[in-house]
């Protein structure tokens, strides 16, 4: 039986952080879905397309062979249970989001009647980073983000 793990997210961008994690998912399971998550309550400043791209890219670029890339609309848990996942990753970088996390693990597995979660955090030197903060980096016109995001979203940020 093959253990397939699902990496949820909006990843606008994806961050070093993101690729920690997705880096630690894929060392465990024998294959990680990193879902991209469509929600209209949110505007992106990076389109569907773009942030697919870029993730594509800082995997391939980061030789992470055992990833698949896909984007959806609606529950995680929908989703985990039709690519037939054990697992549903998330990231943790502060105590703070623990409690929320753990709140949405709980419901997920009443839904699904079986689907783990599993947290895991970021290396130290990213646990500092989110899509939040490099967002509003750039809004104030930073675009030296090396130490934030792979170079496949720096090549999208200055442009």
């Amino acid at each position: 039986m093959q253990r397939i793990a699902l990496y949820p997210g909006t990843f606008d961008p994806i961050t070093l952080g993101h690729l920690d994690v997705i880096r630690t998912a894929a060392a465990i399971f024998d294959e990680v879905i990193v879902a991209l998550l469509i929600n209209p309550k949110k505007k992106p400043m990076f389109s569907e397309e773009k942030r697919l791209a870029m993730i594509r890219q800082a995997v391939d670029d980061n030789n992470i062979a055992n990833v698949r890339i896909t984007s959806f609309h609606g529950l995680t848990v929908e989703l985990a249970c039709q690519e037939k996942a054990i697992a549903i990753i998330r990231g943790l970088r502060l105590t703070t989001e623990y409690e929320v996390e753990l709140n949405i693990s709980f419901n997920n597995r009443v839904l699904s009647g079986s689907l783990y979660t599993v947290f895991i955090a970021p290396l130290q030197e990213h646990i500092h980073i989110s899509s939040s903060v490099v967002r509003e980096l750039v809004s104030f016109g930073r675009t030296n983000l090396a130490e934030y995001v792979p170079k496949a979203v720096l090549k999208q940020i200055e442009q």
